[in-house]
């Protein structure tokens, strides 16, 4: 009697493997997850959310989440690039209390490498406060957030918030129109759609040529008048400076000589930057 042949499946089942979930340099590329995968290229542009207490190990920055993408794939590593940061609503709550103000605004600005950021800020007066010294605020706040993003790529800028130094140095700016118990970023969301590129930034040398130029001239500006002040009164006496007016012409006429060298000087750095372009 034949044997019956046994049916032979032809469906092939690709095995899955774990892949880990690298987190941007900023954070130290530290492994934030795994990933289960049949292919790995599943996985780019999916978005996750982390605690930032468990990229820093500090107990402090667990009131704050922050928003990763997967972006590509490097063998059994999934790289991630920053699109956001958030308070938590918990954290925003317990910073409200009697007799505050709660001041909340919105920004659409861009960074030093182009990218358009939403900044959500939050302000909490210690007392109340007049309407004319919200305006002022949320006014200030604006123009300190627009001049501080545009000196930074988004990563960054980042890093300057965990660190709390944005805060803390637009805290001590703005207690000159009110003391402020706290002001913080709520919400920053990268608006990109899609797969986010790598954030390139072009240093502008001729501007910085500029930037030295000015700084130089300002410094012989300064140096001509401590030095005029300094040799007026050492000037030794003789006919042609008997008068205190005399002395003065002397003074200035060194003071400028001294100046003109700085300003050479000033020059030449201006041509090394250009040189360097």
């Amino acid at each position: 009697m034949a044997k019956a042949k046994k049916k032979v499946s032809k469906i092939k089942i690709k095995k899955k493997v774990w892949y880990k979930v690298i987190a941007p340099k900023i954070f130290g590329n530290k492994e934030v997850g795994e990933s289960y995968l049949q292919s790995p290229d599943t996985a780019v542009g999916r978005k996750l959310k982390v605690n930032l207490k468990d990229l820093t190990g500090n107990i402090k920055d667990q009131n704050v989440q922050i928003g990763l993408q997967i972006t590509n794939v490097e063998g059994n590593l999934l790289k991630t690039s920053l699109v956001s940061y958030q308070l938590t609503s918990q954290y925003v709550k317990r910073c409200i209390r009697k007799n505050c103000v709660r001041l909340d605004d919105y920004f659409l600005l861009k960074t030093k490498g182009g990218k358009t950021i939403v900044i959500k800020s939050l302000m909490v007066t210690i007392n109340k406060a007049q309407r004319s010294v919200r305006s002022k605020l949320r006014k200030e706040l604006g123009e300190l957030l627009d001049a501080e993003v545009k000196k930074y790529d988004l990563a960054t800028f980042v890093s300057l918030l965990v660190n709390r130094r944005i805060q803390m140095e637009f805290k001590r700016k703005l207690k000159k129109i009110l003391p402020l118990k706290e002001i913080s970023v709520r919400v920053l969301k990268l608006q990109e759609k899609g797969l986010v590129t790598e954030e390139v930034i072009v240093d502008d040398k001729s501007e910085a040529a500029k930037v030295e130029g000015k700084v130089a001239e300002k410094v012989a500006e300064e140096i001509k008048e401590e030095v005029k002040e300094e040799i007026k009164d050492d000037i030794p006496s003789s006919p042609e400076t008997k008068t205190e007016d005399a002395k003065e012409e002397v003074a200035e006429k060194v003071a400028e000589e001294v100046a003109e060298k700085v300003e050479e000087v000033a020059e030449e750095i201006a041509e090394e930057v250009k040189e360097g372009e």
